[in-house]
């Protein structure tokens, strides 16, 4: 772990530059509303549309990893989400904002490819350790995106400084990575030298990792429900501001960041355990917010939330890597991370498919889903063969 320091670094800040831009327009979907002059549907489509984008650029982009290595599918990626962002900086229109939000979607599989990269230079009893830097990448960007979208859009120019904002750091991380990063030694050569999106599906016969796929499919179309609706769920019960809810964000965020720290020093081998901890502490989080009387009551049912998601985000990848052969970890990790581009497809529209009145009956409808994962990983993933 020590050795790889410079590596871990450098992978933080690529990701943390790309969630930057996932959360940049979360807490002002109110106001584009109002500008946009959008009906809940479109706002959810406009969710969706990177989510859309990444679906089918991760596999794709861990495929090439794992052939032309994972250091210039970064820098390339890299680049690509910068020029999203310029887009973004001076879009106008609805359609506009949709085109810059789809380019930094097919750029935006850089994920799989830091996740597979981490792969390469750990072993299985550090993978967790590695997959916790990723997450607290996931949780500063959690915090920082939401806190620009919601502190520099106040502004007459606020869109096109947060656009450049985010631009100046994607290109700053692909500099640094061109410059400081290496292409790990442990990567293998890759055998596959057509990549055929479909069949790379149907290549996975294992039932565990079918199993983990279908369990994160459904525990990000509620995380992505959640994301993409929490601010119309505050908005609706409290009246909160935009700065207010980027506030919240900030808290969450916080919480995560810090459990993530700690996991990165502490995290155990028993992944399966750990995620399955993990999805009963997110499903007393959902419960609580859905019952949720006042903003202090809210707080507190954000401590589980964030301390479930910390754990799933760090255990899940570990376990499914644990289950693969290194050579297809890219393409793996790249179909893990489309799999959870189609929930952030599914979550927002479905979400958003419901009347915000009914929005606190949604939460506890989340609730039950995500028990019922944890019920899968416990109980039934460590009785399947591998």
């Amino acid at each position: 772990m020590k050795s790889n320091k410079l590596s871990f670094i450098i992978l933080f800040f690529v990701v943390f530059t790309e969630l930057i831009g996932f959360g940049l327009i979360i807490p002002v979907l109110p106001l584009l509303a109002k500008n946009f002059k959008l009906n809940y549907f479109s706002l959810g489509v406009l969710m969706s549309a990177y989510s859309f984008a990444q679906f089918f650029a991760a596999p794709f982009l861990g495929y090439l990893s794992d052939i032309y290595g994972r250091r210039s599918i970064l820098i390339i990626s890299k680049l690509g989400t910068c020029l999203s962002y310029l887009i973004l900086a001076v879009s106008n229109t609805y359609w506009l904002f949709l085109i810059a939000r789809l380019l930094d979607g097919f750029t935006g599989g850089n994920i799989a490819v830091a996740r597979a990269y981490i792969t390469d230079i750990t072993s299985e009893k550090d993978r967790a350790k590695g997959m916790a830097i990723i997450g607290i990448s996931f949780g500063l960007g959690f915090i920082v995106g939401p806190a620009i979208g919601g502190f520099l859009h106040n502004g007459s120019n606020g869109q096109f400084i947060t656009s450049l904002v985010a631009a100046g750091l994607s290109f700053s991380a692909s500099l640094i990575t061109y410059f400081y990063l290496k292409e790990p030694e442990k990567k293998v050569t890759y055998t596959q030298h057509r990549f055929n999106f479909i069949s790379n599906f149907k290549l996975i016969k294992q039932s565990r990792v079918i199993l983990i796929f279908l369990i994160y499919l459904v525990y990000m179309i509620t995380f992505s429900g959640f994301e993409t609706t929490f601010v119309m769920f505050t908005d609706y019960n409290w009246g909160l501001s935009i700065k207010q809810n980027s506030f919240l964000f900030m808290y969450a965020g916080l919480i995560g960041l810090g459990v993530q720290g700690f996991l990165s020093r502490k995290a155990s081998s028993n992944f399966s355990l750990f995620s399955s901890f993990g999805f009963s502490l997110l499903a007393i989080g959902f419960l609580g917010m859905s019952v949720s009387s006042t903003v202090i009551s809210l707080m507190i049912s954000m401590v589980f939330f964030s301390f479930g998601i910390s754990f799933i985000n760090t255990f899940m990848p570990s376990l499914l890597t644990s289950y693969v052969d290194s050579s297809r970890r890219g393409v793996i990790m790249g179909m893990y991370e489309s799999i959870g581009s189609l929930s952030r497809i599914l979550g927002p529209l479905l979400a958003y498919s419901i009347s915000v009145s009914y929005i606190r009956y949604e939460y506890i409808g989340f609730s039950i889903l995500v028990f019922l994962l944890f019920l899968l990983m416990y109980f039934v993933l460590p009785r399947l063969a591998r």
